[in-house]
């Protein structure tokens, strides 16, 4: 194959020969087949988690729906810990990567990670590993699980710049494998949901503006800080209830039930109603006309990002993590941090302004779900899976 430059001098007519780079065919077919490999021969395995992590199933069920096959093949496979078939699923795991050619293994848990690294041993097959969490609470034997699978995996997906911060100042986790990649939906999915009143539901009058949260009561998600705020938004005379989706977590009872104290001493019932902990997101939101957050403590907060998707206005708690997922606020509006007065403030501010905020809210769906999207979201995983293999 020759090519061949010509070019002409101002003046002249003489055409000189500047450059020729010869490739034989055998060349060209190595280049080709060698693109083609990488970009059609990927097999992933996707491990589903347990039930209540049905954020990263969804994810999972997404990707599955929406790959190419010049992107990579996808290929999923059960919740691996169910205690009475945990041995028989290893066992077939390793079978069905052996039987199925898999390249990578995606886990989204640290426990499945570890184990699958016990799977995959003497296979010439990558793990990759989607980190949800802080580690910080967990006890020494957790922990140590956690640095174990850090140290050993190919791969750690991180879900923010400042949980990746995290992991490599805490966990010293090296930077050449690791990255950043925000949790994505697709947003076909979600525009189909199955519509149920909240407000006939729970009895809400339409004369109110309904205010909602997402969250379980745990510290890190900080209900508390939104019901003393809601004590003082009631004071400015504004009709509202505030539902709050979440569940109580056995092992923080104690903070529950403090929450639960502070709600009934103040006489918040008028003003807050608990719906339970819900798998249908989408559907709630949809009938917000406004969406609250105060946690900051966790790697990515996907209520957030679902709010800000959905069009639905949002005030958040003013983090390095909320700042990153918001852009700056330029998509929410962030209040001071552990600061109830101004947390109240930011929240009236946005409902005297609703409806001027309308072409706003919809002018902040478009471009959430350009960032947020499973097309993006499979596009960079592709990129990542194809540098591993190639260190294969």
């Amino acid at each position: 194959m020759v090519k061949l430059v010509n070019t002409l001098h101002s003046g002249c007519s003489e055409l000189k020969l500047l450059e020729v780079r010869v490739f034989s065919w055998a060349q060209a077919i190595r280049l080709i087949t060698g693109f083609f490999f990488i970009y059609t021969l990927m097999r992933i395995v996707f491990l589903h988690t347990k039930p209540s992590h049905y954020h990263r199933n969804n994810l999972i069920i997404d990707i599955l729906s929406n790959v190419k096959k010049t992107d990579f093949q996808a290929f999923d496979f059960p919740h691996l810990r169910q205690h009475e078939k945990l041995l028989t699923n290893l066992f077939n795991l390793r079978k069905f990567i052996k039987n199925n050619k898999i390249d990578i293994v995606h886990t989204y848990d640290y426990i499945d990670a570890y184990l699958v690294l016990k799977v995959v041993k003497g296979l010439n097959v990558k793990v990759v590993f989607s980190d949800y969490e802080y580690h910080d609470e967990h006890k020494r034997f957790k922990r140590n699980i956690f640095k174990k699978v850090l140290r050993k995996v190919d791969y750690v997906i991180c879900q923010s710049e400042t949980h990746k911060n995290y992991l490599i100042n805490n966990f010293k986790l090296s930077q050449n494998k690791c990255s950043k990649l925000f949790h994505a939906f697709c947003f076909e999915r979600l525009d189909n949901y199955e519509y149920k009143s909240v407000r006939d539901e729970f009895f809400i009058d339409d004369f109110r503006y309904l205010i909602g949260t997402i969250g379980d009561f745990t510290p890190e998600h900080n209900i508390m800080s939104i019901f003393k705020m809601i004590k003082k938004l009631r004071r400015t005379g504004r009709n509202f209830t505030c539902v709050v989706a979440g569940g109580q977590i056995e092992e923080y009872d104690t903070y529950y039930n403090s929450c639960k104290y502070y709600y009934l001493i103040q006489g918040l019932d008028n003003y807050i109603t608990y719906i339970g902990k819900r798998d249908d997101d989408a559907n709630l939101l949809n009938q917000l006309d406004l969406f609250v957050y105060s946690s900051g403590k966790e790697p990515i907060a996907i209520p957030v990002i679902e709010a800000m998707t959905q069009g639905v206005n949002v005030v958040a708690n003013d983090c390095d993590m909320i700042r990153e997922i918001s852009f700056n606020g330029k998509y929410a509006v962030m209040y001071e941090e552990d600061n109830d007065k101004d947390f109240a403030l930011k929240t009236r501010e946005v409902l005297l302004n609703l409806e001027d905020n309308k072409l706003i809210s919809q002018v902040v769906k478009e471009e959430t779900r350009e960032i947020y999207s499973i097309k993006r979201h499979i596009s960079a995983l592709r990129n990542i899976y194809s540098t591993i293999i190639d260190d294969k």
